[in-house]
């Protein structure tokens, strides 16, 4: 007896457990109206975007990935690509409006603590609000095809690479440092190539991004006055 007592709570309190973890999931994830929905998951995607910029600016700040091998320029020109609906609050049409700036405080932080303060950051942080900036001119709906939304983002991702290692690894490098301007340019070459590499993140983010914006929308249907709904049961 005392055995099935024990079996039983325990039961009740994993069926407990379960709901509570299922009542947190629809409120993060689910909401009343599509649009609701819709807002609630373009939050999420732009918190992790947030993150993976944070993240990519540590790895590399610590060693781990290899030079100029990023998540940055990737992920700001993913966001920045898009027209995200994040809710009529002003605190969030905020956060749409300037992820950019936002998102890269992690990189201004990240380089300061790593290495303190250094004339290139001058270029280098007013490069990636130009990544940011170019991609808002994008201006694309999650809606549109994946194919379609992958070239747009790639094309302008690419773009933003070149024009950032130009005006770093060249313009800035070569007045911070004197160095030769051919000299730089020939020592940028790899350097650029390692770049160019960050665009295999591309693919991943566009698809997170088209995951997001799988929503379920009430459609009404038409039925003949009089007419019946007849529910079939599969066994």
């Amino acid at each position: 007896m005392f055995l099935r007592l024990d079996i039983s709570s325990n039961t009740g309190l994993n069926l407990g457990v379960t709901r509570v973890r299922r009542k947190i999931a629809e409120k993060i994830w689910s909401g009343r109206t599509p649009d609701e929905v819709l807002s609630k998951r373009f939050k999420i995607f732009v918190l992790i975007a947030i993150f993976l910029v944070a993240i990519s600016k540590l790895l590399y700040a610590s060693g781990v990935t290899f030079p100029n091998f990023e998540l940055i320029i990737p992920t700001l020109v993913v966001v920045g690509s898009f027209s995200l609906y994040l809710g009529p609050t002003k605190f969030w049409r905020g956060v749409n409006r300037y992820f950019g700036v936002l998102a890269l405080v992690a990189v201004f932080l990240i380089d300061l603590i790593f290495w303190g303060p250094l004339a290139i950051y001058a270029f280098t942080w007013t490069g990636f609000i130009l990544a940011w900036f170019l991609a808002l001119r994008n201006k694309l709906s999650m809606f549109d095809k994946f194919k379609k939304l992958l070239w747009r983002t790639t094309l302008t991702a690419a773009i933003a690479i070149i024009l950032f290692d130009v005006w770093t690894g060249l313009i800035g490098h070569t007045l911070t440092t004197g160095t030769s301007l051919w000299v730089a340019f020939l020592g940028q070459i790899p350097f650029t190539m390692y770049h160019l590499a960050s665009l295999v993140f591309l693919p991943p983010l566009v698809g997170l991004g088209k995951l997001m914006v799988k929503v379920k929308v009430p459609v009404s249907v038409a039925v003949a006055a009089g007419a019946g709904v007849r529910a079939r049961t599969k066994r």
